[in-house]
C-alpha cells in the first residue's frame, strides 16, 4: 500500500484494493485515447487548474531543454569536435556533459536553502529565465578547443539552474495534488520527453544537413522557454501561506540549514532514517551502473558503428523517449499502488536487461541489438522519470520532503560526477593498453552491468527485510 511519510513502517507489497465498479466505469468512459489519457478530467476537481497550467508549461519549457539534453548535447559534442579537440579532451567532455544533469545535483542544497520560506513559483520563474539565457548563449560557441570548454560550462550551469526547478515541483505537487501524484507526473514525463526526443531528431536532421543551423535553433529553443515562463506565472500553490509560514520558523530553517551545510545535513538524514539510508545504497550502486552507460554508448555509436548525428541521438535518445510514454502509465500504476521499494526491486531489471543488449550489440557489432537495448533503455526510463520525482516521498515526514529529495538528488550529483568519468577514464586507458575499441567498450559495458544488477539484487534484500519487519510489528502489535 503506498503510503507517505516514513510509510517504511507499513507493508510495501500488498496492493491498493481496487477502485469500485463505478468508479472504473466513469474511468473508461472517459475514454482511452491518446489525447484523453492527457486529459485533466482524469483528476480531482481542484487539480485541474494546477494540472492544465503544468502541462502546458510542460511543453514549451521541453523545446527549451531538448538543447541542452543528456543525449543530443553529448552527441553533438562528440559528432562536432572529433576533427576539433584533442581526443582525450573530447571524451573527457562528453563524459561530463552526458551527465550534466546528475552533475548538476550537486547543488541541491544550494536550491533548497535559498528557497526556504520564498513563493515557490516566482521562484521557478526566476531558474527558468536562467535556463533561457544560458540556452540562447549556445548559439555563439565558436568551434575550437575553448569553444568546446565554453559549451561544456554553459551546459552544466544550465542543468544546474534546472535541478532547482527539479528540486522545488515536489513540493509545489504535493500541495496542489493530494490523489494521482504518480499519474500526474508520469504525464508529465510522458510529455516531456517525447517533444525532447522529436526536438532532438529534427536538430540532428538539420545538423546533418548544415551543422551551422544550431546557431539559428538555440535562440528559438530558448523563445519557446519564455513561453513556458509566461505560463508558469499563472500557476499558484495551494495552501502556500501555512506553507510558507512553517518554512519560516526557525526551527525549520535549521533544519534546512545553510547551502554549504549540505553535507551534514545529508548525514543527519540517512543516519535518522536507516530504512532510507539503505535505499540509498542501493540506488547508488545501481545508478552508478546506470550512468557509466551514456558516455560509453555516445563514443562507440561514433568510433565503432561510425553513426551520424541523427542515428547516434536516435539511438541514444530517440527511441527511449518516443516509447517511453507507452511504459509510463504501466509503472505509474504500480507505483501508485505500492512502496517504492517494492517498485524498484521491479524496475531496476529493466536496466539491466537494457545493458545486456548494449554489451551484445558491441561485441557482436550488431545496430540491431542497439535498437533492442534502446527499447530497454525506455522502459526502465519510464519507470525512473515517475519514481525519481516520487520516492523519497514514501520515506519523509512532510514538512521534511525538500530534504529528502535534496539528499536523493546530491548523492545523485555525486555519482553522476564520478561514473562517467569512471567509464571515460577507464575506456581510454584500455585503449592505451592496446584494446581495440570493441573490446575496451565491453569491458566497460561488463562492470555497468554487474553494478546494475547488484543494484537490483540490493532493492530485493531490502523488499523482503522491510516486509519482515512489518510482519514483525504486527505480530507485536
Amino acid at each position: 500500500m503506498r503510503r507517505e511519510g516514513n510509510s517504511h513502517t507499513g507493508t510495501i507489497d500488498e496492493p491498493t484494493p481496487a477502485a469500485p465498479p463505478r468508479a472504473a466505469r466513469a474511468e473508461a468512459a472517459r475514454g482511452n485515447s491518446w489525447l484523453g489519457y492527457f486529459s485533466s478530467d482524469r483528476f480531482a476537481p481542484m487539480a485541474r487548474p494546477s494540472y492544465r497550467i503544468e502541462l502546458w508549461t510542460v511543453v514549451f519549457f521541453s523545446m527549451t531543454l531538448a538543447v541542452v539534453d543528456n543525449a543530443f548535447i553529448s552527441v553533438f559534442v562528440k559528432q562536432t569536435f572529433t576533427p576539433i579537440a584533442p581526443p582525450r579532451l573530447l571524451t573527457f567532455i562528453v563524459a561530463l556533459v552526458g551527465s550534466a544533469s546528475e552533475l548538476a545535483n550537486i547543488l541541491s542544497f544550494m536550491w533548497a536553502s535559498m528557497s526556504t520560506g520564498v513563493r515557490k513559483v516566482p521562484f521557478v520563474n526566476g531558474l527558468q529565465l536562467a535556463v533561457i539565457v544560458l540556452v540562447a548563449g549556445l548559439a555563439l560557441t565558436p568551434e575550437t578547443p575553448a569553444g568546446l570548454i565554453y559549451l561544456a560550462i554553459v551546459v552544466i550551469s544550465a542543468r544546474i539552474c534546472w535541478s532547482g526547478i527539479i528540486l522545488l515541483r515536489p513540493t509545489v505537487w504535493r500541495a496542489n495534488y493530494t490523489r494521482d501524484r504518480a499519474s500526474i507526473v508520469g504525464r508529465f514525463s510522458s510529455i516531456q520527453q517525447f517533444i525532447v526526443a522529436g526536438m532532438g531528431l529534427g536538430l540532428c536532421l538539420m545538423l546533418d544537413f548544415n551543422r551551422e543551423l544550431f546557431r539559428f535553433a538555440a535562440p528559438i529553443a530558448a523563445g519557446m522557454g519564455l513561453v513556458a515562463l509566461l505560463i508558469t506565472r499563472q500557476l499558484r500553490v495551494r495552501r502556500e501561506r501555512s506553507l510558507l509560514r512553517e518554512e519560516r520558523d526557525p526551527a525549520f530553517a535549521r533544519r534546512i540549514g545553510r547551502p554549504w551545510q549540505g553535507p551534514g545535513i545529508v548525514w543527519r538524514v540517512l543516519r535518522q532514517d536507516r530504512r532510507f539510508a539503505q535505499f540509498m545504497i542501493c540506488m547508488f550502486v545501481l545508478g552508478f551502473g546506470n550512468l557509466m552507460l551514456p558516455a560509453i554508448l555516445v563514443t562507440v555509436l561514433r568510433d565503432q558503428f561510425h553513426f551520424g548525428y541523427f542515428a547516434s541521438v536516435l539511438i541514444a535518445a530517440g527511441i527511449p523517449y518516443f516509447l517511453m510514454p507507452l511504459a509510463v502509465p504501466m509503472w505509474a500504476r504500480l507505483l501508485d499502488r505500492s512502496h517504492v521499494v517494492h517498485f524498484r526491486s521491479i524496475h531496476s531489471w529493466a536496466f539491466v536487461l537494457a545493458t545486456v543488449f548494449f554489451l551484445a550489440a558491441v561485441a557482436l557489432h550488431s545496430p540491431p541489438l542497439l535498437v533492442l537495448g534502446s527499447v530497454g533503455l525506455a522502459i526502465a526510463y519510464a519507470g525512473g522519470s515517475i519514481a525519481w520525482n516520487l520516492g523519497h516521498v514514501d520515506f519523509s515526514p512532510p514538512m521534511e520532503t525538500s530534504q529528502y529529495m535534496a539528499t536523493h538528488i546530491t548523492l545523485n550529483g555525486v555519482r553522476g560526477l564520478v561514473a562517467p568519468l569512471v567509464s571515460a577514464v577507464m575506456y581510454e586507458q584500455l585503449l592505451a593498453w592496446e584494446f581495440t575499441r570493441p573490446q575496451a567498450a565491453s569491458v566497460v559495458l561488463g562492470i555497468s552491468l554487474a553494478l546494475s544488477i547488484a543494484g537490483g539484487a540490493g532493492f530485493i534484500w531490502l523488499r523482503h527485510t522491510m516486509q519482515k519487519d512489518f510482519k514483525q510489528m504486527r505480530r507485536t502489535a
